[in-house]
């Protein structure tokens, strides 16, 4: 059961320029480039854009009255939320309700929808138009990530309905070294080819902590020279920006469908956009550029951005073993502690909490504390008795100390690029698993800090102690500034390569990048089954850290990239992920049964699972039907049934892949 408190925080403020330098003890930030960037808006002077387009060498258009528009949201108050649904990422890839109302601030005419970064919002009313249409919105980005979504829309975003995504984004992308926007890229995956066009400005500009006017216009006769593709027109504040550089976009995103999606700020895969949306258009014609200047010129830009105060929701969780801090957030230092669990030498132990912090400061959060004895909750450690010591103490924001001083940086690593964020963002409300080995006098330390938007936070450290093989560790928790819930404690999976293997992927610290490494392909003739088993190890973070099988028409082998850059003629007629996922050639299709429910007990399974696939060929049709075994003993079933250009007098072959994860193939009969 869980009740839900409500704890108030005030948003914070630091200038874009000051956050290359947050961390602890000047350390260096080694993010990846889908971490969020987020700065106040006291960065941007709020009446100045942060670049001015170059002028134009016609002459400029003047304004000139709109046509009727087949949908407008104002976003005021007064008109309502009707057809607006709030919406957030689910796990699995799906987009589910985020149950809260819409919010609104003041825009750039009467108000606009405020999105808070844990959610965005689906206009539920709007359907396709065909391949005329124009496009626009104002919107405000108070942060921004690689990919992460302003608008996307399409007949079948996803995939569920037609077994291929089809769909056009504006977002933020890092194509050319740099993080730009707008940036448009359209996905027809069952189209040939799987076309992907991407396009992004010849000036880099993030355009965040600034209102700014997106307009697309789409005439389907303006073409690409090879004809694949429609050239439509991008105007950013009322200028065109793609005359000197065409933009390129698939035909059919505004096909009309009983699966069309338009989204605003949130997709099925990306960090959610924290800003506000004002004054949506679509209109069903091309628009003139006098009348894209309209849309500009009804606006105000210089409106100021005042976002609400800022609530963070902490769920108690009466389920959890043990808790500290309080719902209050405001518990102070060394003022609260968990029970010590032994970590004996050469175990890894694995701790599962819910992290609630109060985002004001990077250490309002766990800790983790190594000492010599057991010691009881909420009492101080250090009074458990004279004979106290304490080994380290680690942050879960990358610092820590011993009785020698503090820990060198070169201890830690990270995956987060924005101290900023991770501090008021991913960490007010984490699910977190940290993995603990010993190793005589070594700590080696994992910890998964997986936010509100299913971005994995990982910290490492490996730090070295004082105490030697036969001294006795325990660990505990304390905290400052939040609230902690212990949910459990495991033993960790220690994995030890098995010399029976046939083939292996990867390593056994998962460091397996995507379509690095491949068995040998097998055949599979037609009305043939195969019985395939294998060992999955994984770090249970996301669905897709593990095994890939894939379906080609060329029998492959392991020391060459599966391409037809090396194999002549080569092409797949479907991969198929172990997370009920996949995608093909032009006619693939997919149907998948699950034999669970939860997905987070599937994750935890993967992370040291044996697995049988029987894989039945007939036609053009193949089977999967799985068995899942994990380390405790409990079985999950699953089927994808895959159909393709494949057809019963065509070589088939089978090779398998995968992503972070260790792989063990062990037998094929």
């Amino acid at each position: 059961m869980k009740k839900k408190i409500l704890a108030f925080l005030l948003c914070t403020a630091m200038t874009a320029t000051m956050l290359s330098a947050c961390g602890n003890n000047d350390q260096g930030a080694s993010g990846s480039t889908d971490q969020i960037q987020e700065s106040s808006p006291e960065s941007v002077p709020e009446s100045t854009p942060e670049t001015t387009p170059e002028p134009s060498e016609q002459e400029p258009a003047q304004s000139e009255e709109l046509p009727e528009a087949k949908y407008y949201y104002s976003f005021d108050q007064a008109d309502g939320a009707a057809g607006i649904t709030t919406t957030r990422k689910g796990t699995g890839e799906v987009i589910e309700p985020a149950g809260k109302e819409v919010a609104f601030i003041p825009g750039v005419k009467g108000e606009a929808a405020y999105i808070d970064g844990t959610y965005g919002l689906r206009l539920d009313d709007v359907n396709g138009v065909g391949d005329t249409y124009s496009l626009s919105f104002w919107m405000y980005a108070n942060r921004n990530a690689n990919y992460m979504p302003t608008t996307q829309f399409g007949p079948d975003v996803h995939g569920d309905a037609t077994g291929g995504q089809h769909y056009l984004n504006i977002t933020w992308a890092d194509w050319s070294g740099s993080s730009e926007f707008p940036c448009i890229w359209s996905y027809d995956q069952n189209a040939e080819g799987s076309p992907w066009p991407q396009w992004y400005p010849e000036t880099a500009d993030t355009h965040l902590n600034q209102w700014i006017n997106i307009t697309l216009v789409v005439d389907p006769s303006k073409k690409s020279e090879d004809g694949q593709f429609i050239n439509p027109d991008l105007y950013v504040n009322g200028e065109c920006v793609s005359d000197a550089k065409p933009v390129n976009i698939i035909s059919g995103t505004m096909t009309p469908s009983d699966n069309f999606d338009f989204l605003l700020g949130v997709n099925y895969w990306d960090a959610m956009l924290k800003g506000a949306f004002d004054e949506l258009y679509i209109f069903d014609t091309v628009l003139t550029p006098g009348q894209v200047k309209t849309l500009y010129e009804a606006g105000d830009p210089t409106v100021a951005y005042n976002p609400p105060e800022r609530v963070v929701e902490v769920s108690v969780d009466e389920n959890a073993l043990e808790t500290i801090g309080n719902t209050d957030l405001n518990a102070g230092w060394w003022s609260d502690w968990t029970s010590a669990y032994e970590i004996p030498n050469g175990v890894t132990r694995v701790f599962k909490l819910n992290n609630f912090s109060s985002g004001l400061e990077l250490f309002h959060n766990y800790v983790m504390v190594f000492t010599n004895e057991a010691s009881e909750a909420h009492k101080d450690p250090n009074t458990a008795s004279d004979s106290h010591k304490e080994w380290a103490a680690v942050r879960a924001d990358a610092f820590g100390w011993t009785p020698d001083g503090d820990i060198d940086a070169g201890a830690f690593t990270w995956t987060w690029g924005n101290w900023e964020s991770w501090k008021s963002v991913s960490m007010v409300d984490a699910d977190v698993t940290i993995e603990v080995k010993r190793e005589d006098n070594i700590l080696n330390i994992t910890a998964h800090n997986v936010d509100y938007n299913n971005l994995d936070n990982m910290m490492t450290a490996k730090v070295e102690t004082a105490m030697t093989a036969d001294d006795p560790c325990y660990m505990l928790f304390t905290c400052e500034g939040s609230y902690v819930e212990l949910m459990s404690v495991e033993d960790g999976v220690d994995i030890k390569a098995d010399p029976d293997a046939k083939e292996t992927l990867g390593t056994t610290t998962f460091g397996l990048g995507w379509w690095s490494e491949f068995t040998n392909g097998v055949e599979l003739k037609e009305g043939e089954s195969k019985t395939v088993k294998l060992k999955n190890y994984s770090s249970g973070v996301e669905n897709w850290h593990n095994y890939v099988i894939v379906f080609a028409n060329t029998q492959t082998t392991s020391d060459k990239v599966p391409s037809a850059d090396n194999y002549e003629g080569y092409a797949e007629y479907a991969v198929v992920r172990a997370d009920a996922y996949g995608w093909g050639d032009a006619s693939y299709a997919g149907t998948f049964e699950n034999g669970w429910d939860d997905w987070n007990a599937w994750k935890d399974a993967m992370r040291d699972v044996d697995v049988t696939l029987v894989l039945t060929r007939n036609g053009s049709e193949i089977v999967i039907d799985t068995t899942f075994v994990d380390r405790k003993g409990n079985e999950m079933t699953g089927k994808a049934t895959i159909t393709s250009t494949l057809t019963a007098d065509a070589p088939c072959y089978f090779f398998f892949t995968g992503e972070q994860a260790f792989i063990e193939l062990m037998s094929v009969e």
